[in-house]
């Protein structure tokens, strides 16, 4: 029978967390990802391959098999990261937790910012030479063509599978210049300030856009260009203890968010976790930065 310490049901809270863990890692969706539910250590590593684009040749005198070239990168799992809060007799007897929207949805968007900070921070000149030097003021729908014109004539990207992140400013004026361009009368997108696809790219702001002491503010990128791989946290030791484990598979995306809960008989104090294992790495040079001098 589940655990129910304090009224709370952990594959409830699990449930409950989903719509808000599929928006805070909407954004890894624009970039190649290794998941899977084997279970792994830290310090372990996954080889992940991505193709290179071929030549087509001449088919009519025969099928001659051509050599596939492929890319491999190893993503190292170095990062065990996540939260861990506490409450103990006297404060649960005192009120009434309403955990999920008071404890577990902050823990997640630490969690989530977490990830895209590890990914973000690749984002430098040393990775990514390419840039364009735009301000938040004059970026428009107009200036994401160009880039995608780059990526697909200097950096000779795919035309599929392409993101961009940007800083709230640089997202704000794209609002601006969709809305007075595209968007009449009253609809969600304007409703809600919202950019959907644009110029073959998906969009999404993030206040952890920062500078990145280069003056970034937004990246424009294949899904080759950043990888990510994680594996699931090993808890047979935990549950045999007694630990109360969910794994929460994030849909459409395969990453795996474990939660915990535990009462420490020694210190009278209810415990929950968040955690996550993953890497990062850089993969191919498809990205423009956007930088504001």
């Amino acid at each position: 029978m589940a655990n129910t310490i304090a009224g709370v049901n952990l594959a409830q809270v699990a449930e409950a967390t989903l719509p808000s863990l599929q928006s805070l890692f909407a954004p890894l969706k624009g970039i190649i990802t290794d998941f899977s539910d084997d279970i792994s250590q830290a310090g372990a590593s996954v080889t992940t391959r991505f193709p290179t684009k071929p030549t087509a040749i001449d088919l009519s005198s025969g099928y001659t098999g051509q050599d596939s070239a492929m890319t491999a990168k190893t993503v190292s799992l170095d990062t065990f990261y996540g939260y861990v809060t506490q409450f103990d007799d006297s404060e649960r007897s005192k009120s009434s937790i309403h955990l999920n929207n008071m404890f577990i949805q902050p823990m997640l968007q630490g969690l989530g910012d977490k990830v895209f900070g590890d990914l973000w921070n690749l984002v430098l000149n040393a990775n990514f030479a390419t840039s364009t030097t735009i301000t938040a003021a004059n970026f428009d729908r107009d200036d994401l063509v160009d880039i995608g014109t780059t990526l697909t004539n200097t950096k000779k990207a795919p035309k599929t599978e392409r993101t961009l992140w940007a800083a709230p400013g640089h997202y704000g004026s794209l609002v601006k210049s969709l809305n007075s361009a595209e968007f009449p009368g009253t609809r969600e997108e304007k409703a809600e300030a919202m950019v959907p696809r644009t110029a073959g790219f998906d969009i999404y702001e993030s206040d952890l856009c920062d500078a990145n002491g280069e003056n970034l503010a937004a990246f424009a990128f294949h899904k080759s260009a950043l990888l990510m791989a994680g594996r699931r946290v090993d808890s047979e030791m935990a549950e045999a203890a007694g630990v109360e484990v969910e794994d929460v598979e994030i849909p459409g995306l395969g990453l795996t968010v474990q939660l915990r809960k535990w009462y420490s008989p020694d210190n009278g104090k209810l415990k929950f976790s968040c955690g996550l294992l993953y890497g990062v790495a850089v993969g191919q040079d498809f990205g423009v930065r956007v930088v504001t001098a």
